[in-house]
């Protein structure tokens, strides 16, 4: 693997396995992705990317194996999505438990159509 390092190309060998972010390969503001449980955008790839992403404002860790909203999920201890939705609705998280580590949604997380 190769990187740029201003204008001269180095070689990186002490880590092949380890990929290099640079700043123009990060995914821009506008390609975030509304989250499943609350609708906000925080999740930074489309939902079926975003694998055991915690949503920092319902709590929601999401779950690319679901197939529907009905079904138990394994990552939030068988809560199914519809309950997580319900519970955000009522609580303001995705559960009781989760109340003290969720955060209100930043500005530039309120999708247009809320």
């Amino acid at each position: 693997m190769t990187f740029m390092n201003g204008s001269k190309k180095e070689e990186l060998w002490f880590y092949p396995e380890m990929e290099l972010v640079r700043e123009d390969r990060k995914a821009p503001e506008t390609r975030r992705a509304g989250h499943p449980c609350c609708g906000y955008l925080t999740l930074p790839v489309p939902p079926k990317e975003a694998v055991a992403c915690i949503c920092p404002v319902c709590f929601w860790e999401n779950d690319v194996f679901l197939s529907s909203e009905r079904e138990p999920s394994d990552e939030n201890h068988g809560m199914t999505l519809a309950e997580g939705r319900e519970n955000f609705r009522r609580l303001g998280a995705c559960c009781e438990r989760a109340l003290p580590f969720v955060r209100r949604p930043f500005p530039e997380e309120v999708p247009e159509e809320l």
